[in-house]
């Protein structure tokens, strides 16, 4: 290949970067943000205490994304089945809790989740749930800095609360929609190393 043709290539990959995310070095750290052994929160006149299962770091090519740690309130009573099916179907408080690692615009954020529910959800799914993920997106209003954080919150009554910097944006009460937005990081076609993210649950077994 001549030296032309690298120039080329070179050129159209990192043009695929928009501004914003090209605005932090080009440096996958790996650190992982210090996130705590438990989380406690009220929900619905209820203190509820839930148990870190895993941590990870969600990356694209070369790029630290953001740190992720999960939570949830009572672990699967069987892990030697697929335990990632086994927490989705979980009925138990779950929370996902994310540290941005870099800036991001709303709409870079937008597109991410998009595609992660698309892999994970047949059409018909992404049909059926078509009017929460509209509502969810519209909440991402937001653009992200470094540090900046964002929690998700699902309940065993199928709600699901989303909060950026400590502020509630939106509360969804669908069981299906909130499973598949799961499904992005605990899927199949899951956007991190989901195995991660179990890691406590499977050493505490």
């Amino acid at each position: 290949m001549n030296k032309s043709c690298i120039t080329l290539l070179l050129f159209l990959f990192l043009g695929s970067f928009s501004a914003s995310t090209m605005a932090e070095p080009a440096i996958a750290t790996g650190k992982i943000d210090t996130f705590p052994a438990n989380v406690e929160i009220d929900y619905e006149n209820q203190r509820l205490n839930l148990s870190l299962t895993g941590l990870t770091i969600r990356k694209k090519f070369f790029l630290d994304i953001y740190s992720m740690a999960h939570y949830v309130e009572e672990f699967p009573a069987n892990t030697d089945d697929d335990i990632y099916k086994q927490l989705l179907k979980q009925p138990s408080t779950k929370q996902i809790s994310m540290v941005f690692m870099r800036s991001l615009t709303a709409k870079q954020i937008q597109q991410s989740l998009l595609t992660g529910l698309k892999a994970n959800c047949s059409k018909q799914q992404f049909d059926e749930i078509q009017v929460d993920i509209d509502a969810f997106m519209q909440a991402i209003s937001e653009d992200v800095d470094k540090n900046d954080n964002f929690v998700i919150r699902w309940h065993p009554d199928g709600t699901m609360i989303s909060l950026f910097q400590g502020r509630q944006i939106s509360a969804i009460k669908n069981d299906m929609f909130a499973r598949t937005l799961w499904s992005i990081w605990f899927g199949n076609e899951s956007v991190v190393d989901r195995e991660s993210l179990v890691e406590q649950m499977l050493t505490s077994s």
